[in-house]
């Protein structure tokens, strides 16, 4: 993390600072924002966040649903620089719009651009061009399409969201995957409200504070109160950058994140709001979409529940009940922990949000006698989960953990690619809560079994004409498995031009079979035959022994890297090569045996070849001994990726003798 506080500290000394004055009101533009080609402390960004602000307060809530609303009003305002930054006028803004908890309202939208006189044309985006699209039963999705966008075009939109919940401040993102200029969050609280504040900031935030007389109506009455009103403000942040196998971007962003922890009215009337784990785990169980779906009676799954307790072994019950329901069910949502048409109706339509699949799987394995529990999970796309804050909206899906023997399994109903066994790889190595009837607590999701695994046996036989015919054995395990497996049952020729045909122009392929593709429980086994013709050039030939790895290209080319490795788990590769040459041929050329590694062996990667007459023998094992890199390690790991790259492509020559 070194690399990026000091790029950001770069960002601060180097340029002047912008003035809150700067900041026009919607609908007016700067002359000199929509003649910018460039962003001054970002250079080469495809668009460029002008400004960002919100400001949130509260108001009387809805009758029947809370005493209080959060409301947020925000407005943004982007340049476009380049033509892949256009994309960035694609505005989707999703809700939770189930039962009206959340509203959008008072939206606009424009584009600006300079018109052939060279003035500030404005162009509003039309109500045909502004919609909400339900996505499922509980989010819906504000869409604005902008017209007239192009290089050069700023847009700017704005919008009020109402949430029917005082027990929440959302929270706020200065920094995003473009560069910003201004970042403006105020939030408006009453006194009575007590919330902690976490920042995650390795830049200059500014924080002003201003307290107030405001009146508070409850119910039917005015209350006069004492207010805060804090403005949290950033500037000149450079955007952080898609890098090859990183996770979550929000990790990497400077935010702001609050939790409100108690409600103080006077008079004794004090509420804590969930201020624990084990209050939110008591909570979740007792909700009616949530803890309660446990109990509910399934009655058409009580045959499967007869049959699984026939079954002696717990592991048994357990991968029957998990490959009926999830060969079963259809999910349209992964990313829930509520259930949504509840487990009755689930499964009664044989589809259900991820919520809905996973209390089914609970509810069904508690029938036959298998312990199991809900747990809450943030997908590694979604972020990192902070344990010291109990917010529930850190989470994102909802799985079945399960303890087996000495150990556990993570199962997820809406995977069709993967065995019981196997941790779901959009969560494996990080962070769940594990919802029980007394209280819950926080799990580190480790599977130091199950790696990336990839055997790979090459074949080629070499003839006077420098024609290479060959075979390839790929064996694929575990992670690895679930990839090509994913892969191949979406669409079987995109699998083998993606996989082996692409990657080898010059390699002819007449023949690929598949086995185990069906058995979950078994490597997935690949076989290709193929001919290639091999360089040659004043008596030599060449010929290159890096077939059908996957280590075509080298990802890590930048020097320098802002976020951490992230592959998800270990790996291993096994690469088996026997080459045959003609007789009357010899070895004019080998790649020299090797042996690297990382400081600590984190990654190891060895070779060895041997020849003998016309017969060349070749092994090479590829370690990634950790799931994750940190950035700090960067050097050394750009190091060692780069020099295995060229050992893998290294030539190995014959001549004739």
């Amino acid at each position: 993390m070194k690399l990026y506080i000091c790029l950001l500290i770069a960002v601060c000394l180097s340029f002047p600072a912008f003035s809150q004055k700067e900041v026009t009101a919607y609908g007016k533009l700067n002359k000199a924002d929509i003649e910018m080609t460039d962003c001054e402390f970002d250079k080469g960004a495809a668009a460029y966040k002008l400004l960002e602000i919100g400001n949130m307060f509260y108001d009387r809530g809805t009758a029947g649903m809370t005493i209080f609303k959060t409301v947020y009003d925000k407005r943004i305002r982007i340049k476009i620089l380049k033509d892949k930054g256009i994309s960035y006028a694609n505005i989707e803004i999703p809700f939770y719009s189930h039962n009206n908890f959340e509203k959008l309202s008072k939206i606009d939208a424009c584009t600006y651009n300079l018109d052939g006189s060279g003035k500030v044309k404005v162009t509003d985006v039309g109500k045909s061009s502004v919609y909400i699209k339900k996505i499922n039963r509980q989010v819906s999705k504000l869409i604005i399409a902008f017209p007239e966008v192009k290089v050069g075009s700023v847009i700017e939109y704005r919008y009020r969201l109402e949430r029917e919940s005082y027990s929440q401040i959302k929270d706020w993102y200065f920094q995003d995957m473009i560069p910003t200029r201004y970042s403006e969050y105020e939030i408006n609280v009453p006194n009575f409200f007590v919330f902690n504040v976490q920042p995650t900031i390795v830049d200059k935030m500014e924080e002003k504070e201003k307290e107030f007389d405001d009146v508070i109506t409850i119910g039917n009455d005015a209350i006069q109160v004492k207010s805060s009103k804090i403005k949290y403000s950033m500037q000149n942040l450079i955007g952080i950058k898609n890098e090859p196998h990183m996770a979550a971007v929000k990790d990497y962003l400077q935010r702001i994140e609050f939790q409100l922890s108690r409600v103080d009215f006077g008079n004794g009337n004090v509420e804590n709001l969930r201020s624990s784990w084990t209050d939110l785990s008591r909570g979740l169980m007792k909700d009616a979409d949530f803890g309660l779906q446990l109990a509910k009676n399934v009655a058409e799954l009580d045959p499967l529940v007869a049959e699984a307790l026939k079954l002696n072994e717990p592991k048994d019950r357990i991968k029957l009940i998990y490959n009926t329901i999830r060969s079963s069910m259809r999910c349209y949502g992964n990313e829930a922990i509520y259930a949504d048409a509840g487990v009755s109706d689930s499964w009664k339509k044989k589809e259900g949000n991820i919520a809905d699949i996973s209390l089914l799987l609970i509810n069904i394995l508690r029938k036959a006698g298998i312990r199991a529990n809900p747990i809450l999970l943030s997908t590694r796309d979604n972020g990192l989960i902070n344990a010291t804050f109990p917010f529930l909206n850190q989470f994102n899906t909802l799985m079945v953990y399960v303890p087996v023997n000495n150990g556990y399994v993570v199962l997820d109903g809406s995977d069709k690619f993967s065995n019981y066994q196997l941790t779901p790889v959009n969560i494996v190595n990080t962070r769940g809560f594990i919802v029980e009837d007394g209280g819950g607590k926080i799990f580190d999701v480790i599977d130091n079994t199950h790696h990336y695994d990839i055997t790979l046996a090459l074949k080629g036989t070499i003839d006077e004409n420098a024609v290479m015919n060959g075979e390839c054995q790929i064996i694929c395990s575990d992670y690895a498995r679930r990839e090509r497996i994913k892969s191949y049952t979406g669409n079987a020729d995109n699998f083998k031009q993606d996989y082996f045909i692409k990657p080898y122009p010059s390699v002819k392929i007449s023949e690929i079979s598949f086995k185990n593709a069906e058995n979950d429980s078994l490597p997935f086994f690949q076989k290709i035959n193929f001919l290639t013709n091999l360089n040659s050039s004043g008596g030599y030939s060449y010929f290159n022994t890096n077939l059908f790895s996957g280590f075509e290209t080298n990802p890590f080319i930048e020097d320098q890297r802002i976020t951490d490795i992230d592959f998800g788990f270990k790996q291993h590769y096994s690469i088996y090569g026997n080459f045959t040459i003609p007789a009357g041929y010899v070895f004019d050329a080998l790649p020299q045996n090797i042996s690297m590694a990382m400081p600590g062996r984190i990654a190891q990667f060895t070779r060895n070849m041997d020849s003998k007459d016309n017969l060349l023998n070749m092994k090479i094992d590829i370690d990634f001994k950790q799931p994750f890199y940190v950035s700090a390690n960067y050097d050394d790991f750009h190091e060692f990726y780069k020099k295995m790259m060229a050992a893998l492509n290294e030539q190995v020559v014959i001549k004739k003798k």
